[in-house]
């Protein structure tokens, strides 16, 4: 055992001063988890240079899925609770969740967008409104809570905010379809007015 130390010592003695064995940094990438927040921060950046809608589309479901992880158990608990009511069309239900879900996490972003989905299904555009106001404040990357608040302040015949909420979806997620059709509608509609 001696004898090997010995050897190692020698081995490790004749490295020249200034190499090292493992470079900076390579090992401490490759161990350290990535965070949700990491891993999010990458994914955007992708979308906005997505190449394709195709690729856009994809890679956008994988930051709305990061978007849903961000919250605690709890938080998801809830979510899936409320999933499961829409699919069995109970909405009451899955609107007491959501809300339940707004009380207990107030800065989780999509408890607040979920909230405002469910109120367009229902026709409540005034809390949709409220709902994806708050979601943006918390979230300002949330593209697909941009869309939805063009839609709602379409319907509250606001045209040129409609307009901003649409450009403000672009600009995170570039091929986002809905959007890129209602902004073509609205500049076309606000281009005729101005005539």
């Amino acid at each position: 055992m001696t004898a090997l130390l010995a050897a190692l010592s020698l081995v490790l003695a004749m490295i020249p001063p200034g190499i090292d064995l493992i470079p900076r940094g390579e090992e401490e990438e490759s161990t350290r988890p990535v965070s949700i927040e990491e891993r999010l921060e990458q994914r955007l950046a992708d979308l906005a240079e997505a190449p394709s809608e195709q690729a856009g589309e994809a890679i956008a479901e994988e930051v709305r899925s990061l978007w849903r992880q961000s919250g605690g158990a709890t938080a998801q608990l809830l979510l899936d609770r409320a999933e499961r009511a829409l699919a069995e069309n109970d909405r009451d239900t899955a609107e007491r969740q959501y809300a339940h879900l707004r009380r207990l996490e107030p800065e989780f972003a999509e408890g607040w967008f979920a909230s405002a989905q469910l109120a367009i299904a229902r026709g409540q555009w005034d809390f949709a409104l409220d709902a994806l106001t708050e979601t943006v404040s918390l979230e300002p990357r949330r593209f697909d809570a941009y869309a939805l608040l063009g839609r709602a302040l379409e319907r509250a015949s606001e045209p040129r905010a409609a307009l901003a909420a649409y450009e403000e979806a672009l600009r995170v997620h570039p091929w986002h379809a809905q959007a890129r059709q209602a902004r073509a509608r609205l500049e076309d509609q606000l281009a005729g007015r101005a005539l």
